[in-house]
């Protein structure tokens, strides 16, 4: 079966303030819900957004949604009273709730702004039969029992300058110390810095984008993958194999360009 979860990110640099403004998906990246396989589901589980200067409104619509004028309308706080940008990354939908994706679809994204502003917004989805597909992914129940230590392995990946993916970086091109052929699940992500998007692709996952934010409360982050799974129920937590770690690539983005995550990796290696 097979299941896959992906990120979907589309951005702005220096919106021009006309209302409602359209965001393009990142390098790479695709509004186009995937035709995943008749008789099963495809969900928007989690979207997240982040603006460099102000507070904004953004929206994701679809015909197939319950309508095509707004849509899912969210609002995104800014909070300048802490350093630096911080209202970036807001998580923006509510717990539990998960919207219907219908296949062949295209997604709108967009948002409304202030001009000059730099946005972006992120969607997490989630199918459960998607031809080409079969990440390894496991439920909390599956890995609770199965794990002998955490650690965490650190990637400095750094966000693009224009608000786009940044250079790649690979999981042991910092920190090389995971034991061959041993099994690990990745948790969360913790950082030096907020950042609206970190995501990484590997064998596991099917060649394809997974993805979070860099938050600033940091625990939202450690154990993402973690509460994604309990809180929807579903086989959510991505595993590696060691012996895959030189191909496991991880991104950065985020509306404030440039931002150097000097992130690290919350993994638990597993018994097997």
């Amino acid at each position: 079966m097979g299941a896959c979860l992906q990120v979907v990110s589309a951005f702005k640099q220096n919106a021009t303030g006309t209302n409602p403004e359209a965001l393009a998906a990142n390098t790479g990246d695709s509004l186009s819900v995937p035709n995943f396989e008749p008789g099963s589901n495809g969900w928007l589980l989690e979207a997240w957004g982040g603006n460099h200067a102000h507070n904004c409104d953004f929206q994701i619509r679809s015909p197939d949604f319950h309508d095509n004028n707004r849509g899912i309308r969210l609002a995104a706080m800014f909070n300048p009273t802490l350093s630096g940008a911080d209202g970036d990354p807001q998580l923006l939908l509510p717990y539990y709730v998960r919207q219907p994706l219908y296949k062949s679809d295209t997604v709108t994204v967009e948002t409304i702004c202030t001009a000059a502003d730099n946005v972006q917004l992120v969607q997490l989805w989630y199918f459960e039969n998607l031809s080409g597909a079969d990440q390894n992914l496991r439920t909390w129940g599956e890995i609770e029992g199965q794990i002998v230590n955490t650690l965490g392995i650190k990637v400095a990946c750094t966000a693009g300058a224009t608000g786009d993916y940044g250079s790649n970086r690979l999981l042991n091109q910092d920190d090389a110390r995971l034991i061959a052929s041993r099994n690990y699940a990745i948790l969360g992500v913790t950082s030096q810095l907020p950042c609206c998007l970190i995501t990484f692709t590997g064998p596991e996952t099917s060649g394809r984008k997974i993805g979070l934010p860099l938050h600033w409360n940091e625990q939202v982050s450690s154990g993402w993958f973690v509460d994604l799974s309990q809180k929807y129920n579903l086989p959510l937590i991505p595993v590696l194999n060691a012996n895959n770690a030189g191909n496991w690539i991880f991104t950065a983005a985020d509306p404030a360009t440039n931002v150097a995550t000097a992130a690290t990796v919350i993994l638990a290696e597993l018994a097997s």
